[in-house]
Parts: structure tokens; sequence; C-alpha cells
């Protein structure tokens, strides 16, 4: 089991749980980025995740639990699932389970992780994308519940609509399938986040807020870019008070901090202080 100290020892760094956060918009935690921890101790590890001050989570892997198991253990720890995440496989196979589990979890998104694609996202790969994610969105609808999908970057090759993502966006419909904007991703293919909630108002409902390290080289495949390039917010290359401004404007609806540091438990302190010393 992890040590419960170690998990006690980081939250010694931050205010109270009792004491209100002053954050310019709501935000809440991607519980990937405490993946290590809760494989080893879960329980803990939801605790120290409301020991930091979140009161909403995204998640996707249930550590061994079923969802009711792991829905309790939110409840317990005062934390909500707002948005799932679902492989595109899970989807495509079983789309009733993975609404069951959004609904027992109290989920309101459902996000597909990723389209099947070889080495680049081709055009053809977005074509086919678009009907899954149409019909996806559509059957997770009747359940009462709503579609995205998550950039990762490889979204900005060339295609006839502009890019791929324009594509995607083109493609899908607003009402059944939509986005979440992963902003680390987003400038690690060289585009702007600032300009595309501009371009797309209200498709990015969801947004990943997350920092990529001065000096990483940018451009590549995501598959290459290492851990330690996700560093606590406002310390690398992402214009995160620019991109909250707009993201504000522009109808995101709930923020999800995703550090994927090895030591994430130890950055995101760090990324917490900085959210509350933003005035949007």
């Amino acid at each position: 089991m992890i040590s419960r100290r170690r998990f006690l020892a980081v939250a010694c760094a931050l205010p109270s749980v009792n004491a209100k956060r002053k954050f310019s918009v709501p935000m809440g935690l991607e519980i990937y980025s405490l993946r290590r921890e809760a494989e080893k101790d879960l329980p803990a590890t939801l605790a120290l995740i409301r020991e930091f001050g979140f009161k909403e989570v995204e998640g996707g892997d249930f550590y061994g639990r079923s969802a009711t198991e792991f829905r309790k253990l939110l409840d317990r720890n005062g934390v909500r699932l707002t948005s799932m995440m679902a492989a595109y496989d899970r989807l495509s196979r079983d789309i009733n389970s993975v609404a069951d589990d959004a609904q027992t979890l109290g989920a309101e998104y459902v996000v597909c992780s990723t389209v099947p694609h070889r080495k680049k996202l081709t055009t053809e790969d977005c074509v086919r994308a678009i009907e899954s994610l149409n019909r996806f969105g559509e059957n997770l609808a009747k359940a009462g519940l709503r579609c995205c999908y998550h950039t990762h970057g490889i979204e900005f090759g060339k295609s006839p609509d502009g890019t791929l993502f324009d594509t995607l966006a083109k493609g899908t419909n607003p009402k059944f399938a939509n986005f979440e904007m992963d902003i680390f991703w987003i400038v690690f293919a060289y585009q702007d986040p600032v300009k595309l909630l501009y371009r797309y108002p209200g498709r990015f409902p969801l947004m990943h807020v997350k920092d990529i390290r001065k000096g990483t080289a940018l451009g590549g495949s995501p598959g290459d870019v290492l851990e330690e390039a996700s560093v606590p917010l406002g310390r690398g290359l992402v214009d995160i008070p620019a991109v909250l401004r707009v993201a504000r404007e522009t109808g995101v609806r709930h923020y999800y901090i995703e550090d994927e540091a090895v030591d994430a438990a130890r950055q995101i302190p760090e990324s917490l202080r900085y959210l509350e010393s933003l005035s949007l």
C-alpha cells in the first residue's frame, strides 16, 4: 500500500480542505494525474484529491473496482466525477455498458480518448471517426449523457477543410458530439488554443489545463513526448491566463488540471497556487 504519511506530507503544503479556494474558473482534476498513486491505494488518492481542495474530477480507469464501488469512494470523499473517459473500442463494442457506468458515476460527459489511426491521422480516418462520434453521441444522449472527443494534437494535418480538426468539427453534429481541448497538445501541434476557442465557440465544453516545458521539441508524435514535459501551470509555454479568459467567454463548462509528470502530486499544489494568483 502507498504511504498515507507521504500523502499527508504533500497535503500539508496546502490550505485546509475547508478553506475556500478562489479561482477565476471552477477547477477539477483529471485522476490520471495521480495514476501511480491510485494503482497502489485508490482510497488514499481520492482523499488526497479532496485534501487538495478539488470537488470535481474526470476519470476513466476504475483501478480494479466496479463503477458502483468507485462511486462509493468518490462520495465518501465528497468528490464528484463529471466526465468519464472511454476507449473508442469499448464505445464501439458495448456503448450500453459505457452509458451504465457513466450514469452510475454521475458523469455528465463521456469522452472518447482517441480514434483509430496509424502513425498519422488521415482524412479517411476522420471521415470514419465522424460517423462513429455522431453515433456514439446520439446513443449516449438517450441516456442523458454528452459525448466529446479528446484532442491530442494529431488533428491538425492539412485537409480539404483546412485542418483535420476542421474536418472533424464540420462533420460532427454539435447536438451529439463535441470536443475536450487539451491545451498542452494544442500548443504541441503549433496551434493557438485561443484562436481555436474563438473559431469554434461552444464546441469545447471540456478542457484539460496543463503546461508544456519550455524547450520541448514541438510538432512530433505525441507518443514521443516524455512525462517530464508536463510542468506546473505558469512555468511552461502555454499562455494560461489568455486561454482561461477566452475559455470562459466561449462556453467551456468543466476544467481539469492534468499533470502527467511522475511526481505530479508535488506539482499540483504549485499549479493551484498559480491559479489562485490569476485575476482574469
